[in-house]
């Protein structure tokens, strides 16, 4: 399945999960397209001091893979600054936010991954 740059969907999600600004969001695959697989392909651009809010995954986990600039990454209460090319994976179970804390645009891709149990 092939997607080209006008069929991505991009939007705004102001406030996400309680977080600050309005990430944009470029969504490549949905989970209809993904068939099952995982929920969520997308790349999110954060702007200086937005963020997406402090979450916890619940059947499924996200990764967190840094493209441009750097972000702090909040896992289970702890900080992490991640640069591009490093990345984070949220499992089961567990909480992550993260916050662009520079003074430049950063993005990240973001992959949501279904439990296998």
């Amino acid at each position: 399945m092939i997607h080209r740059k006008a069929d991505i969907v991009t939007e705004s999600r102001p406030n996400l999960r309680g977080g600050q600004g309005n990430p944009l969001f470029r969504h490549f695959f949905s989970a209809e397209d993904l068939g099952g697989r995982a929920d969520m392909l997308a790349i999110v651009i954060l702007q200086p001091g937005e963020s997406v809010g402090e979450h916890p995954h619940n059947g499924n986990g996200e990764v967190y893979l840094i493209l441009t600039g750097a972000a702090t990454v909040t896992e289970d209460g702890v900080d992490y600054e991640l640069q591009a090319g490093e990345a984070e994976f949220c499992a089961d179970g567990h909480t992550h936010a993260i916050r662009n804390h520079t003074d430049a645009p950063m993005s990240f891709l973001a992959l949501i991954v279904k439990d296998r149990a």
